[in-house]
């Protein structure tokens, strides 16, 4: 009767195991569609692999140099500061509808469902906030570059939020610390600018010598918004692939 008692307990388990693991095993398209609308904002920039100016071109109409809140995501050079507002506004809602459609679609299909309007209500209340942002006139930074806290008004603070609120609704420590990661990274290089190092760092990287006015780190491009937004969304692309392996495994 032990033995008995004992393998059905073991095999309860199992079936709560796999039952958590379909239950959030559809986190993996959210993460991909986060990091895919990330990715996708390259085609924002002017030059996003290319090299920055050293000084920006404010005599350019609508050139997008510096310009602050920084619409495009990055202070760097963007085509447009209205298509990259319009581009975040529109992309994100319609990364959340997607999900949501996805999330009913498997909730039909498995008959468990995913509290994902609350993800949902984070992320809008975000975007809103962001729209009440906007209504504050813009400005330009000058040379050298010194956003500070300011520099957090970006829409990738709000993509690094909605990944968090998708990571508590799907018990996923990996999105948490995926949106956790774009945030630092995001707020990192609009605070002191793209591949900008702060005094104290630049001087412990050059083992204690010179001075302390910081750097700029160019290893892999990191001085470009295109390397920066792939940097960023590294664990996202992570957690959505292995999750849709993993996914493929569970449902066979």
């Amino acid at each position: 009767m032990d033995d008995l008692a004992e393998k059905t307990l073991a095999d309860i388990r199992q079936l709560r195991a796999r039952s958590r693991r379909l239950a959030h095993g559809g986190a993996w398209l959210p993460a991909l569609l986060l990091a895919a609308l990330v990715l996708v904002s390259m085609l924002l920039y002017r030059s996003p692999f290319g090299e920055p100016p050293a000084v920006p071109d404010f005599d350019t109409p609508d050139a997008g140099w510096w310009r602050h809140p920084f619409w495009a995501g990055l202070p760097a050079g963007s085509h447009s500061d209205v298509s990259a507002y319009l581009f975040w506004f529109v992309g994100l809602p319609l990364t959340v509808i997607v999900t949501g459609a996805w999330y009913r679609w498997r909730g039909s299909r498995l008959g468990m469902k995913i509290a994902w309007p609350w993800y949902a209500g984070v992320t809008c209340a975000v975007l809103a906030l962001l729209a009440i942002i906007a209504a504050v006139p813009t400005r330009s930074v000058t040379p050298p570059f010194q956003a500070g806290w300011s520099g957090l008004l970006t829409p990738l603070v709000a993509v690094a939020v909605a990944a968090i609120a998708l990571g508590v609704v799907e018990r996923s420590l990996g999105l948490i610390v995926g949106g956790a990661w774009l945030g630092l990274i995001a707020g990192w290089n609009c605070a002191l600018g793209v591949g900008e190092l702060p005094g104290w760092l630049a001087w412990l990287l050059d083992g204690g010598d010179g001075s302390a006015l910081g750097g700029q780190l160019t290893l892999f491009g990191l001085h470009r918004p295109g390397p920066v937004l792939i940097l960023m969304t590294l664990p996202l692309l992570s957690v959505g692939l292995l999750g849709w392996w993993r996914a493929r495994k569970v449902t066979r």
